[in-house]
């Protein structure tokens, strides 16, 4: 599994050259020094469109949540679309999520007035997590 792309690539890196197979999210924090990023953080805002049973499988939401709650740094997200419930998010370590169609529920609307909405909900991350 995760070895198949481009016709069976990763599987012959795997098999033939000793290769280690490794999460893209996990390749992708080490290279942005996601760790030292950390240091003296007291929250992480993470986030994505729609959080989602996918969010869980390895999307970069869950992989920021892991890796973060590994140091003891509290995180949030914010998403367009809140599909999980708290006690999944919690499990992924993500304290709390901010859907976007909660202020407006209309899809398009949303889309449209995004930055409004991001801005709205910026102030009430600050107010629920550093106030």
């Amino acid at each position: 599994a995760g070895a198949g792309a481009a016709g069976g690539l990763g599987y012959g890196a795997l098999a033939g050259l000793g290769a280690v197979f490794r999460p893209g999210i996990e390749v992708m924090l080490d290279v942005l020094g996601f760790a030292g990023a950390l240091a003296g953080a007291d929250l992480v805002i993470t986030g994505e469109g729609s959080l989602d049973a996918q969010t869980l499988r390895g999307k970069a939401p869950a992989g920021v949540a892991a890796a973060a709650r590994a140091r003891g740094v509290r995180v949030v997200a914010v998403c367009g679309r809140l599909a999980l419930p708290a006690e999944e998010l919690s499990a992924a370590g993500i304290e709390r999520a901010y859907a976007l169609t909660s202020l407006e529920p209309d899809p398009a609307r949303c889309m449209a007035l995004a930055g409004p909405l991001l801005e709205r909900t910026a102030e009430r991350i600050a107010e629920d997590c550093l106030g």
